[in-house]
């Protein structure tokens, strides 16, 4: 709970008052819209695998980073599920969901922190849940996909 400074009761300390509380709680929604465990590198790209290490999400920010651009300059999920096939699971920030088995280079997973079971990871305009019966990953206009060793679901 955030202790108030006392303001005079007049309506520029009410306004006072409000911004205070408006700034207060958006710092405090801001904190939490990303799990402590899974932060971002110096170049705004963040990695992170499931507890069974069997998923692992790499997202790119607009613009990409310096090792990698994503098509059109937009933010990019990524997710590659190493068993029982190996399968990466793309989407962008607009357009459809892709699905790409076999992508052709070294399997995943393990690198990076964990996104424990239970827990969100969210960095507009993606967020990622995961639990263990698998990750389910969407984006703010509602589309996005589910993967564990059960199977894929795009959406």
């Amino acid at each position: 709970m955030t202790l108030l400074p006392k303001l005079p009761r007049t309506r520029y300390g009410v306004i006072l008052l409000v911004l205070n509380l408006a700034i207060d709680t958006s710092v405090s929604a801001g904190a939490q819209a990303q799990t402590a465990a899974v932060k971002a590198d110096q170049n705004g790209v963040v990695q992170f695998t499931t507890p069974s290490n069997n998923i692992e999400c790499i997202y790119v920010p607009a613009g990409g980073s310096p090792v990698y651009k994503p098509p059109g300059n937009m933010a990019e999920l990524s997710c590659d599920r190493a068993a029982p096939s190996y399968v990466r699971i793309q989407m962008s920030a607009r357009g459809t969901v892709q699905q790409i088995s076999n992508p052709g280079d070294q399997p995943c997973c393990s690198v990076g922190p964990v996104l424990n079971y239970g827990e969100t990871w969210r960095l507009a305009p993606f967020s990622c849940t995961s639990e263990r019966t698998g990750l389910t990953c969407r984006r703010d206009d509602g589309h996005g996909f589910s993967v564990s060793r059960a199977g894929i679901k795009r959406y």
